[in-house]
């Protein structure tokens, strides 16, 4: 949905009210008195010549000189002290729309952040947010209070200048709507290659940070990789700036149109007024009023139009980061099913089809499964087959294109998400280790809501105390070296805090995702005898490519193309001289097991 400008100055202030309803006041109050305190600007000279001419006597001059001196001195400074306590405000609330944005990024349905396309989106709705003073929100925000105060000044000082001729008005107010629109055009053009600014901010990002990654230092420096990525990055940033450069030259061109829009808008006045009072048209003490009230009125108008831009361009950000946050996840079911419904875990996949996109292949096709309560199966096959799909499908993350996902007998689709989510832990491939405390770590909380005496014991379980107990900081040791002194992981050692993290959900489903894909043989032998031992009475699936967790499984599925080719335990499976034994024999040929070690067969 495209919002216009006063829709997004609307959701801008009622977000000032929800965080800080003070800087509503201040704004008020800068709103006003910045109306009120250039009047006295220009009719207190003209006061003052109009009591000089008439011979006044010095009393008189000075206190209603004095008088209007001390009001306009104490409504700039209370105008300045409004501007000044707003600006910290003004930060503190890109704060809060940037954590309002990382919420939503948490919270919304997966596919909205995992696809190409939502991650555009993102990027995009974040750099609304950058920039400091110039980000969309601070930027929308000071051109909105900007232009209150100038249409106020502009329709006061019309009024006055109107005395003088209606004529000049129009003729000013015309030239300077020929400002807007070249500066307009520009700001369209920007709008409209955003995408194309995203996505080269997307790639340049990505590159910096694995180009600073301290993970691949080794690699970098063991390849000589720096040289390369630093030209890749080099070639991005030459691509970027190209496009910066287009659309810095039609600013360019805004400019000097803009330019010569205000020479000749400020020479037609001041040569009319210049000819009014030489013509005895107006006396002297008019003629400063007039010259004040219009050099003032060209101001604001210049203003009215610079700051009418900065709001169309603000306005255009700000769509980016609305139309990010208004994203809609599917609707929860009207009235779901209670957790407490469920007599029994069983997972059943019937007829189930599925692609990412509409125009792609399948990625299961009629696929058909069925796992039985608290037994362990293993979902093998090559890379690509569809095994994590099927967990992201189980999880709730993507639905069916059609057919049906049921535990316990129940559609997946009659849940509340949050409660189907309280049905699996999972370990997946790709680790997620924030850099909390062990404690939030396991717990996955905050330290107030964890139970530590929960998460020691699932430490023990999971074979990591003993690690843990020997750092000084222990369960409160942070996971990072990045930001402060503190705890870092071996792969097999992140592998047990997953499991103490699973262990600490305790949930009925457990899902081991490809979770010892970095490890070596013998490491992931001795990882999945620890799974299988804390996996006890649980649904449990493990999903791989590599045939070292099939030998703990109740039933192992071999799945190709979206289907499952070839399904039962590991002895029926290799009696068949299938797929899966064909598979199995490639990859334990070059290990044999000798009197308790591993050794290299000969081929």
């Amino acid at each position: 949905m495209k919002y216009n400008i006063v829709q997004n100055v609307l959701f801008l202030l009622r977000g000032i009210k929800k965080e800080h309803p003070f800087l509503l006041v201040l704004i008020s109050m800068q709103i006003v008195l910045s109306v009120i305190s250039p009047i006295f600007g220009i009719y207190i000279p003209k006061l003052a010549l109009d009591l000089v001419l008439d011979q006044a006597d010095s009393r008189q001059i000075f206190l209603s000189l004095g008088v209007l001196g001390l009001i306009m001195a104490l409504s700039m400074a209370l105008r300045g002290m409004a501007d000044d306590g707003k600006y910290m405000l003004y930060n503190d609330m890109r704060r809060y729309y940037q954590t309002e944005l990382l919420l939503k990024f948490f919270s919304c349905d997966y596919k909205n952040v995992e696809s190409y396309e939502g991650q555009t989106k993102y990027q995009k709705a974040r750099s609304t947010l950058r920039g400091g003073d110039w980000s969309g929100t601070s930027v929308m925000l000071v051109s909105a209070i900007d232009i209150a105060v100038n249409t106020l000044c502009f329709i006061i000082y019309s009024g006055i200048v109107s005395t003088l001729s209606p004529l000049i008005i129009l003729i000013l107010i015309l030239l300077s709507f020929i400002s807007l629109l070249g500066t307009r055009h520009a700001q369209n053009y920007e709008h409209a290659h955003q995408d194309e600014e995203a996505v080269y901010e997307k790639k340049l990002g990505y590159v910096n940070r694995m180009g600073s990654d301290i993970q691949f230092g080794k690699d970098m420096r063991l390849y000589h990789a720096g040289g390369w990525f630093r030209e890749l990055r080099d070639s991005l940033i030459e691509e970027s700036t190209r496009l910066a450069n287009k659309i810095q030259n039609r600013y360019f061109v805004s400019g000097m149109i803009n330019a010569l829009v205000l020479l000749l808008r400020d020479g037609i006045a001041y040569a009319y007024l210049i000819y009014s009072v030489s013509a005895g048209n107006i006396t002297i003490s008019e003629f400063t009023l007039y010259f004040g009230a219009l050099t003032a009125f060209s101001g604001f108008v210049s203003n009215m139009v610079d700051s009418m831009n900065q709001l169309n361009g603000a306005n255009q950000q700000m769509n980016s980061m609305r139309s990010f946050m208004d994203q809609e996840d599917e609707p929860e079911i009207g009235s779901p099913k209670e957790l407490t419904d469920l007599k029994d875990y069983s997972i059943e996949f019937r007829d189930v089809c599925f692609s990412y996109q509409p125009d792609a292949g399948m990625v299961l096709n009629h696929f058909d499964l069925k796992i039985n309560p608290g037994e362990k199966i293993a979902l093998v096959g090559v890379n690509g087959a569809g095994k994590t799909t099927i967990v992201k499908l189980l999880c709730g993350f993507y639905k069916p294109d059609s057919g049906q996902i049921l535990i316990g007998g129940h559609d997946i689709c009659t849940f509340r998400k949050k409660d189907l989510l309280k049905l699996f832990s999972a370990v997946f491939q790709d680790i997620y280790i924030p850099p909390f405390t062990v404690l939030e770590n396991v717990s996955m909380q905050k330290k107030e809501f964890s139970d530590e005496n929960k998460a020691r014991e699932c430490l023990i379980k999971s074979g990591l105390w003993e690690k843990i107990a020997s750092c000084e900081a222990g369960i409160d040791a942070p996971m990072t070296r990045e930001i402060t002194e503190g705890l870092v992981l071996s792969g097999g050692q992140q592998q047990k805090l997953l499991m103490a993290r699973a262990l600490y959900k305790d949930a009925p489903i457990l899902i081991l995702d490809e979770p010892t894909a970095a490890l070596d043989p013998i490491a992931e032998s001795q990882t999945y005898e620890q799974f299988h031992k804390i996996a006890s009475d649980k649904t449990t699936i493990y999903i791989s490519h590599r045939l070292a967790s099939t030998r703990f499984c109740d039933k192992i599925a071999f799945l190709s193309n979206g289907r499952i080719m070839e399904e039962g335990t590991h002895e029926e499976l290799m009696l068949r001289s299938g797929a899966y034994r064909e598979m199995f024999a490639l990859q334990s040929k070059y290990y044999q097991n000798q009197e308790g070690g591993m050794e290299y067969a000969e081929s």
